[in-house]
């Protein structure tokens, strides 16, 4: 169609704008709903995170506390040990404490806490008293470190954390608590002071394995670097990180993300200042790692939401090209309509029989390409749900999963009005089913409307799919009560009919038949809804109230069951739709239904299964399938493919083929593959069955179809070499 074509047909086809606008909407939200799942999927990811980090921080806050406040309680028990040892001035402290004994002491003390390093007794002129790790004393003052002048000058019983020294010697840092050591006056005697080597904490960090991307800081509150792992560059110096300032001036503990950390890489940083000492510990960990696997399965999402607003473009372009045909046809119909309408009523009536055929073909068509697209959608949303998901992103699939499956019940109705779904016909009591939906019909239908029936108690047995004549019975009620908005009487009668020409309305061949009426008191319809009464998306219902399909699938059902209906109605009188179906003699209906019995190969190699299928993207999917039911898959494109593999390939053990293919259909490649391997197990994958061809096969499935039901035809036709698909 040129631009010009597709402008007349938006500008006088309200279906096609409905098509087009609606596909644009679907397609618009399905990719909406896609980046909603996306951006929810990450920002939980980094909830989960920082939820960890500060659960992983709490934790480590408290191991280093704990590690502080044990060389703090070595220094506490030292202070005390010195006021018990009657130290009441400077001069005192130096005699009493500088001995051999207090030498010992000290040495025991550091050998019980591994975090401490060696313990200094310090005098009020800052030279050494004793040292746990040499006596006798070196000749050494501390009277300009920061900890001695800060203890000197303050009087506190708190301790005292010092900046991180560099040994110039071994290279590692050391940081030191000091406790003051005052008279009983107050005055300044000295000092305990504890050395720990920072190593202490990069070893504890490294020990808790968390992983690429992690890292874990420990700082003085003032910024200055104490220790890290990994390791870097700038232990001992100040950084001015804004955010980690900013975050502790309202609380002790909170979680920021920071663009730019002291290692370049953008991170989730949990910080958390300890209770009793000027210190911070920081739990980060890299956003990329982070969201590693939230890029995995956003990919997947992404994948599938463009998939699917994709599928949506693609049918709602097929099904404007095809509102265009039948529209074209529907005019073309129309004008020859009224070039014959002086004709007998016989002839108009065979001619919209004829028209119901051509449009049927459309609708076939139409429901085909549905059939396919949804195949290829509902096998890839299968194989989403086998991946682990977040709950958001299951329910968004399950909610697509149910669009799916609307689509293929309306396709369902297409396949019912074209004559081309797959029918299980049997004989049939009318009458004792009938009898079984009258209660349900009461309830369904409403208190205003009475439900009454008349049946024939020598009812012959009809030739019919049990479940379609309810869906028939059931969709003419309901039209009745519509047609009954005050209320009234339906009713439902049964009889035999005896066929001595066509009836008219119909063109029935001359037989016997069973009957069906159902009758109503309603409004009855003029004769211009009576001529298009079976004319699928028809309706005289108001928008959002009726698809137009519940008329043309009861013409479909009733057509392919060989049988033919009649309506009979009148302005504010009511109407009586009255439908003839074959009737089944008693030796047919006793005799068994024969289908082929499958054959189970002993061979102990794995099941090869030849997927043939003329449509890439149904192809693919069934391959999925199969090899996901851990088969060996070989595929082809058309028939004469499939046969050439056949012929080369000793191996198949089974053929799954789509029936509506060009060149050689799929009863043509099962009839030249039975030729050529006989017993060969054949399933038929369709998206609509042409019943004649495929009469006598066992194993037909209709598209669209799950992994659990190709499973279950696999299983009938290869007893014993099937693992259940809930497991495989």
């Amino acid at each position: 169609m040129t631009g010009r074509d597709w402008a007349r047909q938006w500008r006088d086809s309200r279906p096609t704008r409905w098509a087009i606008a609606g596909g644009a909407f679907l397609a618009m939200l399905v990719l909406a709903t896609t980046l909603f799942v996306i951006l929810e999927t990450r920002a939980k990811e980094i909830a989960d995170s920082k939820r960890e980090l500060m659960t992983l921080n709490l934790s480590l806050a408290e191991q280093t506390a704990r590690a502080i406040q044990g060389v703090d309680l070595i220094l506490g028990g030292i202070v005390d040990q010195v006021k018990a040892d009657g130290v009441e001035s400077a001069e005192d402290f130096e005699r009493v404490e500088a001995g051999s004994m207090t030498y010992r002491q000290l040495k025991a003390r550091a050998a019980d806490v591994p975090q401490l390093d060696a313990v200094t007794m310090i005098a009020a002129d800052g030279h050494l008293i004793n040292f746990s790790r040499y006596y006798p004393i070196p000749t050494v003052n501390v009277a300009d470190r920061d900890y001695f002048q800060a203890l000197r000058d303050t009087a506190t019983s708190r301790p005292y954390l010092s900046a991180p020294v560099e040994n110039r010697g071994t290279g590692t840092w050391t940081l030191y608590v000091a406790r003051r050591i005052s008279d009983p006056s107050g005055r300044f005697v000295g000092l305990v002071l504890g050395a720990i080597n920072l190593s202490y904490f990069e070893d504890l960090y490294k020990a808790l394995q968390l992983g690429p991307g992690s890292g874990i800081s420990l700082w003085r509150r003032d910024g200055i670097l104490l220790a890290r792992y990994p390791s870097i560059e700038g232990i001992g110096k100040i950084f001015q990180i804004k955010s980690f300032t900013e975050t502790l001036l309202h609380s002790d503990v909170g979680v920021y993300e920071t663009a730019a950390s002291i290692d370049g890489y953008s991170r989730i940083v949990a910080t958390r200042a300890l209770r009793d000492y000027p210190m911070v510990v920081n739990v980060t960990r890299s956003l990329d790692d982070i969201l590693a696997d939230w890029r995995q399965t956003s990919s997947v999402i992404g994948v599938a939401g463009i998939l699917c607003a994709l599928a949506v473009a693609l049918v709602a372009w097929a099904l404007a090209r095809q509102f265009g045909t039948y529209e074209s046809l529907s005019r073309a119909l129309g004008e020859k309509a009224e070039a014959v309408l002086a004709r007998e009523r016989a002839e108009g009536q065979l001619y919209q029989s004829q028209k119901l055929d051509a449009v049927g073909q459309l609708t076939t068509g139409i429901a085909h390409d549905f059939n396919n697209l949804l195949t290829a959608i509902m096998g890839n949303l299968e194989f989403l749900n086998f991946e682990k998901q977040s709950a958001r992103t299951e329910r968004s699939l399950a909610a697509i999963q149910k669009a799916v499956d609307r689509a293929a019940t309306l396709t369902g109705q297409l396949l019912a009005f074209s004559r081309k779904q797959h029918l299980s016909p049997e004989a049939v009591d009318l009458n004792g089913l009938i009898g079984n939906m009258t209660e349900m019909l009461r309830s369904t239908l409403g208190g205003t409307i009475r439900v009454e029936l008349a049946l024939r108690a020598d009812l012959w047995r009809a030739l019919v799919d049990p479940v379609q004549i309810e869906l028939v019975v059931l969709n003419l009620a309901i039209n009745a009560r519509d047609a009954m908005p005050a209320g009234g009487v339906l009713t439902i009668a049964t009889d035999n009919a005896a066929i001595g020409e066509p009836v008219r309305h119909d063109d029935l061949p001359a037989g016997e038949y069973v009957l069906i009426s159902v009758g109503d008191t309603g409004t009855g319809m003029t004769d211009d809804v009576l001529a298009r009464a079976f004319d699928p998306f028809f309706t005289t219902k108001p928008p959002g109230k009726g698809t137009g399909l519940g008329l043309s699938q009861v013409y479909g059902m009733v057509q392919q069951s060989s049988g033919g209906i009649r309506i009979e109605t009148a302005v504010d009188q009511g109407t009586i739709v009255r439908i003839y179906l074959p009737r089944i003699v008693a030796a047919t209906a006793e005799a068994p239904i024969v289908t082929p019995a499958p054959t189970a190969s002993m061979d102990p190699r794995p099941t090869r299964i030849l997927v043939v299928d003329d449509d890439p993207s149904v192809r693919e999917t069934v391959a999925e399938m199969v090899d996901s039911l851990g088969f060996s898959v070989l595929s082809a494109e058309n028939g004469h493919q499939a046969l050439d593999h056949l012929a080369a390939d000793r191996s198949i053990d089974l053929v799954i083929t789509d029936f509506a293919m060009p060149e050689l259909n799929g009863a043509e490649v099962a009839r030249c593959a039975r030729h050529m391997r006989p017993g060969l197990p054949i399933i038929f994958v369709t998206g609509f069955a042409d019943v004649e061809s495929l009469r006598g096969e066992a194993w037909v499935l209709q598209k669209p179809f799950r992994r659990d039901g190709l499973a279950a035809k696999l299983r009938l036709a290869l007893p014993g070499q099937v693992a259940d698909a809930a497991r495989s």
